[in-house]
């Protein structure tokens, strides 16, 4: 319907474009009722007389058999938006659509299975617009049956409400198209000449086209920086124009060409590249010389091909140099829209579409969730928020399928070679516009220098405690006869045997490589401390990899009962031989919120343990903590309107705060070791409510006052204003104040949900710390259940492979200390002065190669 509608109107598009037809930026232009059996595919043409930035509010809608209207039956997708100029195709639900007319709709809809001759209403805002035909009207035998062909508007008339007219349309008649299959094999609808109408109208002359001659490579041609223009869409839409120009690319659908340097004109707002829609048989690095009409397609100016003109290859050229793009940019793209262009060591800000769509999004830096930086709504918050908004730019496959079989631009991605978050990435090619975003179609494969490390980079002490969110861990559960099962309600992990190997696999090395002496967990199975409990499965495995020395225990409760009563919990694991475990765990329930009478919202409970460093005798204590996720709705996000602070931060804010109260209070018992760390998922970035509550907040610091959550058991229900924060210290902050943790689809920005917080005591023995990203920054379909369900085929992407990336959705923070056991001085007898200075020396020997020997064997563990 593109080709045959659209070439075939020629003079209705100029009468279409008048000033009459002006008072309506949409009207229907086209009817069609198709060849195939029981008269399919069906479709309605639209044609868009000005910019619609916003599509929704128009729709479709048909009126069967003279019954009336059916109301809106379609409507067009929110963000959807249309440039003036252009066709809408909606077409009937119907496989094969693409088969006849050589293109998919732009639209397909069932409200589009009518017959020829019913009425068909345009709305706005839910009121009609513009009609074809009578719906009150049966239009059997009437003007406009057409069983098999097609009726279009040749005349300018505005749109007309409802008010039909037939003599404003052209009408094929029945079996114009002879029951063909293909559009190029029917009959033309409307033949050159004269022809009367199937009810009797107007006789209606279509004048003969003379034949385009494209002339001899070299002759005069029209220049694309005349089409392309200084504004932001073509004046010359709906122009037929020859031009003569370098072909620079191809992609799905089309090839880019550009002038000559020497036919460049002088003014920079205007671009010297041009999308051509359609194909020809001309290499890249040619010149070719082409006939077509101008278009503007969703933003990007575009000349579609006239297929019965043949192009002219004038052979090899000079090749164009790109123009390299810096970041922040310091142009407007649209003036190199279809010109080859440049970025070097651009970083990967989005992997979102990378295998849906095969793209990447680079810009000059990762892009940070706001509230991971600046208290909400201050003005470094602003200020992250705008730049996270700048200097995006996406590089694609040039198939435009949907999950490619490879990528061109990227050929070997597999799990040992992946682009990842923070890469940094040079490609060029050419420069297009579609979906909202400027475009790279690069030319050939791009360089990608990785940012992967096999183990933490950190600065060793004698103790190392990390966070670890293990992504439900579940190892299954033994049935009534013997066999480990994954069917089951609680399970929220690996769904089969195979999937639990390759998640245990992977999260196993991490935890190796990580080689913490004190490792907190979360999102592990709740299923208790038994032989068959995932806790004691992932230690058994990790222990399987170390030598005698290395070997892990975990923490269990002191009655052996589960930890909270939802499916995940948190876990700890400790290596003995550098600390030992003081007296018994403590389970800090974390406070529930009635959200209404039906409902509660609720977290897991924080696991306590004080353990006694080896080395230097000090005692110490960890709390592991997984606050309540920002999914679900707590009773602050079910108000009419929370506040703008509220929102920024996610759901159950309030309810995290309160737990930050609850914990922090727990852990002011002054018999408890003033050397203290809080780690988890508190999910809450860095400079969000929970953690400043947890840190350094006033609220003359922070700009507004913290409250906490209502309807819990604290503070008889009500909602209570936080004075300070507990003093505890964020060592992302002090030793790793540009990482982050996770990786958000929904914003495609990092943060950090997962933190170590260090006591007063603790930061004084603290000496580095920092977010190892092996998961976050990784593709979702590199992930275990994804690999399989996808790309399991070891041939290919090798998706499968085992190692420590991408074995959580968390990335790990590993903090390392230096604790120094208390120097005692002893009387030193008078006889014998040199043999006591003599052993204290020895003693101090000692205790340097000692802790030598710490090093070594943390080193070892990271070859």
């Amino acid at each position: 319907m593109r080709a045959s509608l659209t070439l075939l109107s020629a003079g209705i598009l100029s009468a279409l474009s008048t000033t009459s037809v002006n008072a309506s930026d949409l009207v229907i232009s086209g009817v069609i009722d198709g060849p195939l059996s029981g008269g399919v595919p069906k479709a309605v043409e639209l044609f868009v007389v000005n910019d619609i930035a916003d599509l929704s509010v128009y729709g479709i809608g048909s009126a069967n058999n003279g019954d009336g209207t059916d109301g809106e039956e379609f409507t067009f997708p929110a963000g959807a938006s249309a440039s003036a100029g252009s066709y809408i195709y909606i077409a009937s639900e119907v496989e094969g659509f693409t088969a006849f007319f050589g293109s998919a709709p732009d639209y397909d809809s069932s409200s589009m299975a009518i017959n020829g001759d019913d009425a068909v209403e345009l709305f706005k805002d839910g009121s009609v617009i513009d009609t074809f035909g009578d719906i009150n009207t049966d239009g059997s035998g009437t003007a406009w049956e057409y069983l098999d062909g097609w009726a279009y508007r040749t005349s300018g008339q505005t749109a007309n409400g409802g008010s039909f007219e037939a003599a404003n349309w052209t009408y094929s008649g029945v079996d114009a198209l002879d029951g063909s299959t293909t559009n190029t094999d029917a009959a033309t609808p409307f033949p050159a000449g004269t022809f009367t109408t199937e009810g009797g109208g107007d006789v209606v002359v279509v004048p003969e086209e003379p034949a385009i001659e494209l002339g001899i490579c070299g002759a005069d041609a029209t220049l694309i920086s005349g089409i392309q223009g200084s504004e932001s869409s073509s004046a010359e839409v709906g122009n037929s124009v020859i031009i003569e120009a370098i072909v620079t690319g191809t992609r799905a659908g089309g090839f880019f060409v550009q002038e000559e340097a020497s036919d460049y004109d002088a003014d920079d707002a205007t671009s010297e590249g041009l999308f051509i829609e359609g194909s020809v048989d001309v290499e890249t690095g040619n010149l070719v010389r082409l006939y077509g009409e101008v278009e503007e397609n969703y933003g990007m100016t575009t000349l579609v091909m006239d297929s019965d003109v043949a192009a002219l290859d004038c052979g090899a050229v000079d090749a164009v140099a790109a123009v390299e793009l810096s970041m922040p940019y310091e142009i407007d793209l649209e003036t190199v829209e279809g010109m080859v262009v440049s970025v070097t060591d651009a970083t990967v800000t989005s992997t979102n579409n990378l295998w849906r769509f095969g793209e990447i999004v680079v810009s000059d830096a990762i892009k940070r969730q706001p509230s991971d930086v600046a208290a909400p709504l201050s003005d470094a918050y602003t200020a992250v928020e705008e730049a996270g908004e700048t200097s995006l730019l996406t590089i694609e496959d040039n198939s435009s399928s949907q999950y490619p079989d490879a990528l061109n631009y990227f050929p070997t991605f597999s799990y040992a070679n992946a682009i990842r978050i923070g890469d940094s990435v040079s490609a060029a090619g050419p420069l297009n516009y579609s979906f909202g975003t400027y475009r790279i179609n690069p030319s050939d494969i791009i360089e990608v220098t990785s940012t992967r490390e096999a183990n933490p980079v950190v600065t060793e002490g004698n103790l190392s405690i990390a966070t670890f969110n293990v992504l439900n861990y579940f190892n299954g559960e033994v049935d009534e006869n013997g066999d480990v099962t994954f069917d089951y309600d609680q399970n929220r992990g690996a769904s089969d045997a195979v999937a639990f190997a390759l998640q245990q696999g992977r999260i196993v090395e991490a935890i190796v490589n990580l080689n913490a002496d004190v490792v907190g967990l979360m999102e592990i199975e709740n299923d208790g401390f038994g032989e068959d409990s995932a806790i004691q499965s992932l230690v058994d495995a990790i222990n399987a990899e170390l030598g005698e020395t290395e070997q892990y225990s975990f923490i269990a409760t002191s009655d052996g009962s589960e930890i909270g009563t939802d499916a995940i919990t948190v876990g700890l694991l400790y290596k003995a031989a550098v600390v030992t475990p003081e007296g018994d765990a403590m389970v800090v329930a974390m406070p529930e919120q009635q959200v209404d009478e039906d409902s509660l919202a609720r977290m897991r409970p924080s696991l306590l343990q004080s353990f006694t460093h080896a080395e230097s005798g000090k005692s110490f204590l960890v709390a592991v903590n997984h606050f309540k996720s920002k999914g679900g709705q707590c009773a602050e996000d079910a108000v009419d309107a929370p506040s703008e602070i509220t929102t920024i931060q996610g759901s159950c804010n309030a309810l995290r705060v309160s737990a930050a109260i609850t914990l922090g209070n727990v852990l002011s018992d002054e018999s408890l070791p003033e050397r203290k760390v809080i780690l988890g998922d508190l999910n809450a970035y860095s400079a969000e409510d929970p953690v400043a509550v947890l840190t350094d907040y006033t609220p003359e610091s922070r700009g507004y006052t913290i409250t906490t959550a209502v309807n819990t058991g604290m503070d008889e229900g009500a909602s209570v204003e936080v004075e300070s924060g507990f003093g505890y210290h964020n060592l992302a902050e002090e030793f790793d104040a540009d990482g982050f943790s996770y990786w958000f689809y929904g914003t495609e920005q990092v943060g950090s949900l997962d933190h170590v917080l260090a006591s007063d005591a603790m930061l004084a023995d603290a000496i580095d710390g920092t977010h190892w990203n092996i998961n976050s920054v990784e593709a979702y379909q590199l992930q275990y259940d994804q690999a399989l369900r996808y790309y399991a085929d070891e041939d290919g992407y090798a998706f499968t492979d085992v190692g420590p990336f991408r074995s959580s959705d968390h990335d790990p923070f590993i903090a390392t200390f230096d604790l120094q056991a208390d120097v005692v001085e002893e009387e030193v007898d008078n006889d014998d002065s040199s043999g006591g200075a003599m052993g204290g020396i020895l003693a101090l020997l000692a205790a340097m190669i000692g802790f030598r020997r710490r090093q070594s064997s943390l080193k070892a563990q990271k070859l």
